[in-house]
C-alpha cells in the first residue's frame, strides 16, 4: 500500500511572530487542523479561528478563539481532526492581533486550488505590479444590479 501525504500550510512570520496554519489528510477520512505561533521573544496574542465544511451534506461554521504568550517553544492552540468525505471542502481563516495590533488574516483551504491556467510571468522592470482578481466568496459577490433605465429587460417588459 502507497501512503501519500499531502501538507496543505500557511507560515507567515509578521515580523517578530510566526504563524502556522495547517490542514493535513490524516487517516484516509480525517483532516488535522493545526494551528501554531512561535516567537524568539514573548509577545501576547490573540486569535479567533473560523473553520467552514461544505459539501452535498451542506454546511457548517464553527469557531474558537483564546489569547497566550508566544515564545521560543511553539505554541499551538489547536490540533484538531475533522471528518473529510470525497466531496468536502474546507476553509479555515484566522484573524490574529500581536501585541493589540491586528495582523493580515490568514486563510487556507483544503482541498488546496490548482491553477486553471498558466502562472503570469514577472512584470518587466519598471512596470506596476498589478492586483490580482479576487474570487467571490459569497453568493451576494455574484450578484449585479442594474439600473432598469439604463438596462432595460431584454422582451422590453418594465423591470
Amino acid at each position: 500500500m502507497m501512503s501519500v501525504v499531502t501538507l496543505a500550510g500557511v507560515l507567515l512570520a509578521a515580523g517578530p511572530v510566526t504563524a502556522r496554519l495547517e490542514l493535513t489528510p490524516d487517516q484516509g477520512d480525517r483532516l488535522a487542523l493545526r494551528l501554531c505561533f512561535s516567537s524568539p521573544q514573548a509577545h501576547h496574542l490573540r486569535y479567533r479561528l473560523e473553520v467552514r465544511s461544505s459539501g452535498k451534506a451542506g454546511t457548517s461554521r464553527s469557531s474558537q478563539s483564546g489569547e497566550l504568550t508566544s515564545g521560543p517553544t511553539p505554541q499551538c492552540p489547536l490540533n484538531n481532526r475533522l471528518a473529510l468525505n470525497p466531496d468536502t471542502q474546507i476553509q479555515a481563516t484566522l484573524e490574529w492581533s500581536l501585541d493589540g495590533q491586528p495582523q493580515p488574516p490568514i486563510q487556507q483551504r483544503y482541498p488546496t486550488a490548482q491553477p486553471t491556467g498558466p502562472t503570469p510571468a514577472e512584470p518587466a522592470p519598471g512596470e506596476p505590479v498589478l492586483p490580482g482578481i479576487g474570487v467571490p466568496e459569497a453568493d451576494e459577490e455574484l450578484m449585479a444590479r442594474t439600473d432598469p433605465d439604463t438596462c432595460p429587460h431584454p422582451d422590453g417588459r418594465p423591470v
